[in-house]
């Protein structure tokens, strides 16, 4: 029953510009998830259909082929916009089409797990203020998200690491995503961020890809 709490595990979700991935743990043991038949990345796209229903993954991208015009790309870039998203002549947002991600994710992880997690942290870029951190904590909850817990992405990417790092201390993050850049110094093994992290939301691997194509 997908609609049960296991409490045996906690997820995490990672929602990037381009694509977005799961992870789970239990105890002391984590994996990541595999969100689609031949990769454990789930494309960030939405198509939104006729009826407002959103459709996002694998799916989205192929209608990308065949109807373009109601299919977007990059749309964490306009999270907390105001100004909507027109996909064939309907008008939607960031955090509606997030909303669909999250709920898709989901739905292929306890379609695996035989429940639903008994947490989820979400991660975030740095820089998101107060506004958008709300805006994020709504979208969990409308999409059935359980005990949601939000954590910046360079503080995920020093955890991630850890067993990496020689000793315990600060260390220095440089999360260069799919469409922002985050640098910040994270302190480990707590997890404390020092000072204030610095981002840059137009600069990521997509621009880096259309600056390439643009040459």
């Amino acid at each position: 029953m997908t609609g049960t709490a296991n409490r045996g595990y906690h997820l995490g979700i990672d929602l990037g510009t381009t694509n977005t991935v799961a992870a789970l743990s239990r105890g002391d043991t984590t994996s990541v998830v595999q969100l689609s038949a031949d990769s454990h990345a789930l494309p960030s796209v939405a198509t939104l259909r006729d009826d407002g229903t959103v459709l996002v993954g694998e799916a989205a991208v192929r209608r990308a082929i065949t109807e373009p015009t109601r299919v977007a790309r990059e749309f964490k870039r306009r999270f907390g916009d105001a100004a909507p998203i027109v996909l064939g002549g309907k008008r939607t947002s960031a955090e509606a089409l997030t909303t669909g991600l999250l709920v898709e994710v989901l739905r292929r992880v306890q379609e695996t797990e035989g429940g639903s997690p008994a947490s989820v942290t979400l991660t975030h870029p740095a820089a998101w203020g107060p506004f958008r951190l709300e805006k994020l904590r709504e979208v969990a909850s409308a999409a059935g998200l359980p005990d949601v817990h939000l954590l910046p992405e360079p503080v995920a990417a020093a955890l991630g690491n850890a067993d990496r790092v020689r000793s315990a201390g600060p260390v220095a993050v440089y999360d260069l995503g799919g469409g922002t850049f985050d640098a910040a110094v994270v302190v480990l093994p707590e997890g404390t961020i020092v000072g204030t992290p610095e981002g840059v939301e137009r600069l990521g691997g997509a621009d880096i890809d259309a600056l390439v194509m643009a040459h």
